[in-house]
């Protein structure tokens, strides 16, 4: 059967969409206009898909109807002739990512047959972002990943790049996308048999560009509101199923596509070149004789779809592509009524007639494209008839959209409509006709007879690879690097390079002076730094096996490498047991009978005992000295250490056995120690036990004025005393940092040495000045940042422009999401930060929580393996038996133990999901995938893999590899790098922290913490305060911070964070008069 479809619409979960956007309203309007099939739009946001669920019910195969309790018939002129609408799951989805160095924005639309195939896609992308916060959820995203995701959804799900000339948001767009489909999709392109041509563009406009000929070019709405329904759709001669469809689409004989319903291209509003805001409108021609730049303002023009399509164009005749589907040119009925009355497209006497004409003509579309001349003059008049003619015959007058301003389509010249009304026949063809278009595709061809650059992508990926430093040092860094023996202490300030330094150290000891690979100990903070530390190495070394005799390690993982050696010593057996956080309040509530509200205050007080190598006799505490005890008796009657013994014990070991010492010190002649200021008494008292002679071959690298950990127990007195214990030391200062500009270097200086006049780095470029932003309250701080993200990023969304918070000429072609950081004193103060970036569409990622194999479900899945592996563990078994697992029990923890077709964690895991958790595959698939893929890298090491997810810091969870603005505490941000920071909450009481403390803030910890803060950007810096801030159920009036006020005048620009404008949700912006 024949049938119009629109595949591409929204709903009113999306920005800036009507709140008309109802399924009633949607079946209604396309009953007005004839539509048979309608994308319901937004489909993976979960209100909206719920409403679906609850208001509609299947229909033929694929496709949904609305319930009858639902359809609008009450005093509603509804066209006689009109047939049920069906609804096909669609949505669109937003990707902002950076690839081969320029940041792309791609939307892209999807099809689905059915709700268990969004379930799918749905479960996937709330693991990567929020897509809650907007209708057309805004991913970081690759939209080649994209794809695979919709691909491995099944059940026919169908994607189709949209609107792919948008300057901002398409695949081929001029300000974001790309040179070919295949540069975007990658090996995953020939899965695309579609492309949505946009509303600026027209088929005969693709039609020029042969690598196009392989796609059917659809056209949609992407309403907006209701009344926008069918302003471009699709004609169809197939089975009304969704298996019909998408097989029209694919071009199969039986099911046909027959063409599209357009908008004239030139009413879209991205159709020219120009400036919206300097009233310049160009054609490409202009915009190549102006080079693009405007002559008003300086900047670059917009480049519209006519001018990109001329630059990838290589035909010069459309008519050269086989199988050209025709298609319609239409403007709006109303529209036409409008300029006939001489009044707006909404007002009353329009809406009058409309639905009159529809109630005697049938649908708008059967009056604008089927209904005779002279039944149209019975309906309505003949100049009615008149203009639908001329619309039918394209014979209109154009005033061409640019820049996000609409164009315009008229059919009457001025006062012509009074003057057919009154005088002329109609069929008086005397009239000046107007040109169909002001402008002729095939005189702009640009580039015919020149080929399209074929896009090597590996090399294209290669040429814009990313290193931090180079293999380029810098002549201190060369000293340190060539010190041989001794000890030799780095002090190496914020982007220094001295983790090249601590690399290139290890890589000259094994290839130059011959040092055996096992006599080298490494020593990290964290999981992550370590990680880079080995990955440098690997990078440097030819023989890749050379890497895993080195031992690189935390702490943490060193300790425990050392009791795995020598359990027996603490009274435990080989298979012991690391107990965390609940396993430890578990025992407290359990069998020591610490009241839950007690636990932390105890743990903690423990935990500060055993890192001051305190046993509990030493303690002066009697009831405290009493359950430290206790505790530790319980901790070896259940085979066990706390993380914490992880280091406290080998001190104890190697203080108690000289003979163990002795075997340690020789195996590990050559130590390295990272960020040396953060070491605490019982990490300081490790590496005196393992290097205690003055001549000792120690590397340290710290930075006195980055030590941040003193509540955790940390002393940076151990690295003002490192010339003490090692007299001989040799001391390198590394004073050029890479990352900072100077401004950003002096300010941080200024704010961590008041006294000693500031910084003593240098950086390489003067960057700009420091932003110093006031706030009346918390909620306009977080709408700053997020308005500044939206503008540094050119815009995330068209609301971007309509809403003026930027006009895309911002944007950097190196800014990405993950180029950005939110830091914060507090976690309190995250809440505000989320909700902006939701409400602007920022995908973000929140640093510092526990890492994902921390959460459930994956942290219960990760329980069981463990409890596999060591069934005599009674906290865990206990622990796991309280969740009523469904099927857990000893006996089927043994089947999978004895399983010999398992041969690998990954294996496990999945052993593990199928019996007792099938249902978090689809629930949790993109973290249960985290973890399939962590596991992969250790195959079969379980006791490896176990031990690196029990001392998981939750600074490994941040990843910088995805699209996601950083949301952290400045303590998680210690190590890393971004372009763009903005610091929050620079307020006397935050900064420095003394509003609640119970204890006396350490002022200078709080001054270094701000100066860590500032020195991890690269480009640009904001400090923003509030002038009120609620906070912990209070209200705060408090002083900007009395850091900031170190800072010279000089290097500072203050500002006022504008009152963001409320945003109306009823009102379709920017549409067309």
């Amino acid at each position: 059967m024949r049938f119009i479809a629109d595949l591409h619409i929204h709903s009113h979960y999306s920005i800036a969409t009507s709140g008309s956007l109802t399924p009633e309203n949607l079946d209604l309007w396309a009953r007005r206009k004839g539509i048979q099939v309608i994308g319901t739009g937004d489909i993976v946001h979960p209100g909206w898909c719920q409403e679906i669920k609850e208001k509609m019910v299947p229909a033929e195969d694929g496709l949904y109807k609305l319930k009858d309790e639902y359809r609008i018939t009450k005093d509603c002129l509804i066209p006689s002739s009109s047939q049920p609408v069906r609804f096909i799951l669609s949505g669109e989805i937003s990707n902002i990512y950076k690839k081969n160095g320029r940041v792309r924005k791609v939307h892209n639309l999807i099809l689905y047959s059915s709700f268990d195939a969004v379930k799918k896609i749905q479960s996937r992308l709330e693991a990567l972002g929020n897509i809650s916060s907007d209708g057309r959820p805004i991913l970081g995203l690759p939209s080649r990943d994209l794809l695979e995701i919709a691909l491995e959804a099944g059940d026919g799900t169908v994607f189709i790049p949209a609107h792919i000339w948008t300057p901002w948001f398409s695949v081929l767009g001029a300000k974001s996308g790309y040179d070919t489909m295949e540069e975007c999709f990658g090996d995953l392109t020939e899965n695309i048999f579609a492309v949505e041509t946009g509303l600026s563009s027209d088929p005969s406009m693709n039609w020029l560009c042969s690598f196009l000929d392989r796609y059917t070019l659809v056209s949609n709405s992407d309403a907006h509101s209701p009344e926008k329904l069918g302003r471009e759709a699709n004609l169809f001669d197939a089975e009304l199923s969704y298996p019909g469809i998408i097989s029209a689409m694919k071009g199969d004989n039986t099911n046909r596509f027959l063409g599209t319903i357009e908008f004239f291209p030139q009413e879209g509003k991205y159709h020219l070149d120009g400036h919206r805001k300097c009233g310049i409108c160009w054609t490409p021609q202009e915009t190549i004789k102006h080079k693009g730049i405007c002559p008003v303002c300086g900047k670059k023009v917009t480049v519209g779809v006519l001018n990109r399509v001329m630059q990838l164009a290589d035909r010069a005749d459309p008519a050269l592509r086989d199988d050209k589907k025709p298609f319609s040119s239409l403007t709006p009925l109303k529209n036409l009524i409008a300029e006939i009355k001489g009044v707006g497209a909404n007002s009353k006497a329009v809406n009058k007639e409309y639905e009159e004409l529809l109630g005697k003509g049938g649908s708008e579309f059967s009056i604008l494209l089927d209904l005779p001349f002279e039944q149209i003059k019975e309906i309505g008049d003949e100049v009615l008839a008149e203009g639908i003619r001329r619309l039918r015959n394209g014979e209109v007058f154009i005033e061409e959209g640019y820049d996000g301003k609409f164009g315009r389509i008229k059919v009457f010249s001025l006062g012509e409509v009074q003057s057919l009304s009154s005088q002329i026949s109609l069929f008086d063809q005397s009239y000046e006709k107007p040109d169909k278009t002001r402008i002729n595709v095939e005189d702009l061809h640009i580039r015919v007879d020149k080929k399209r650059p074929e896009v090597d992508l590996k090399e294209s990926e290669r040429q814009f690879h990313e290193t931090t430093y180079g293999i380029t040092m810098n002549s201190i860094q060369k000293e340190a690097v060539n010190h041989y023996k001794g000890p030799c202490l780095i002090l190496a300030g914020p982007g220094t390079g001295k983790t090249l330094t601590l690399t290139m150290r290890i890589l000259r000891l094994i290839t130059s002076w011959g040092v055996d690979p096992k006599n080298i100990l490494a020593i990290t903070f964290t999981n992550k730094a370590a990680e880079e530390v080995k990955k440098r190495i690997r990078d440097g070394l030819d023989d890749k096996s050379i890497l895993k005799k080195v031992t690189v390690s935390t702490f943490h993982s060193f300790g425990l490498s050392l009791l795995k050696e020598h359990a027996h010593h603490f009274g435990r057996s080989p298979g012991f047991a690391i107990f965390g956080n609940e396993e430890k309040a578990y025992i407290f509530t359990s069998s020591l009978g610490v009241k839950r509200r007690d636990i932390d205050g105890v743990a903690e007080q423990i935990r500060l005992a055993k890192n001051r190598m305190h046993t509990p006799s030493e303690l002066e505490n009697g009831e405290l000295a009493s359950l430290y005890a206790a505790y530790e008796d319980r901790l070896k009657k259940e085979n066990a250490f706390d993380i914490d013994d992880l280091v406290v014990c080998p001190v104890r070991l190697l203080r108690d056995s000289s003979n163990t010492r002795e075997v340690v010190q020789e195996r590990y002649p050559w130590v390295c120690i990272d960020e040396y200021q953060d070491i605490n008494f019982a990490q300081y008292s490790l590496i005196r036990l393992l290097v205690p002679q003055k001549n000792s071959n120690i590397f340290a690298i710290g930075d006195p004025d980055q030590a941040i950990y003193g509540f955790r127990g940390a002393d940076n007195t151990f690295i003002k005393q490192f010339k003490d214990d090692y007299p001989c030391a040799t001391i390198y200062g590394l004073t050029t940092s890479y990352r900072c500009s100077k401004t950003i270097l002096e300010a941080s200086g200024q704010v961590v040495r008041p006294r000693e006049g500031g910084n003593l780095l240098e950086g390489i470029e003067a960057g700009v000045s420091i932003d110093i932003r006031e706030c009346s309250t918390e909620k306009s701080e977080a709408e700053f940042v997020a308005r500044t993200i939206e503008k540094f990023m050119g815009g995330v969304r068209f609301f971007s422009f309509d809403s003026q918070i930027t006009d895309g000429s911002e944007e950097s072609e190196a800014i990405s999401f993950s180029d950005f950081a939110v830091l914060f004193r507090l976690s309190r103060m995250v809440p505000d930060i989320i909700k902006a970036m939701n409400d602007h569409g920022i995908p973000y990622q929140l640093v510092g929580e526990e890492p994902f194999f921390k959460q459930e479900p994956v942290k219960t899945v990760v329980d069981v393996l463990r409890l596999i592996m060591m069934p005599s563990h009674s906290v865990l078994h206990q622990r796991l038996k309280e969740k009523h697992i469904r099927g857990l029990s000893e006996s089927s923890l043994l089947k999978i133990k004895r399983n010999k077709n398992i041969h690998s964690i990954e294996e496990y895991f999945s052993e593990i999901i199928t019996l007792f958790f099938p249902d978090i595959m689809v629930s949790h698939q993109d973290a249960i995938e985290r973890l399939f893929s962590l596991s992969k890298e250790y195959g079969s090491d379980i006791s490896s893999f176990l031990s690196l997810l029990q001392l998981g810091s939750p600074s490994d969870t941040y990843n910088p590899s995805t699209e996601q603005v950083a949301l952290m505490t400045i303590h998680a941000a210690k190590g890393l790098e971004f372009f763009h920071v903005f610091i929050i909450g620079c307020e006397d009481g935050i900064l420095p922290y003394t509003l609640f403390s119970k204890d006396t803030s350490d002022i200078e910890e709080e001054r270094r913490l701000l100066y860590v803060g500032m020195t991890r950007a690269k480009q640009t810096l904001f400090l923003s305060h509030a002038k009120k801030r609620n906070l912990f159920g209070n209200s705060f009036h408090l002083p900007i911070s009395p850091f900031l006020k170190n800072i010279k005048e000089e290097l500072i620009k203050r500002g006022r964070a504008e009152k963001g404008k409320k945003k109306k949700q009823d009102k379709q912006l920017s549409l067309f008069s």
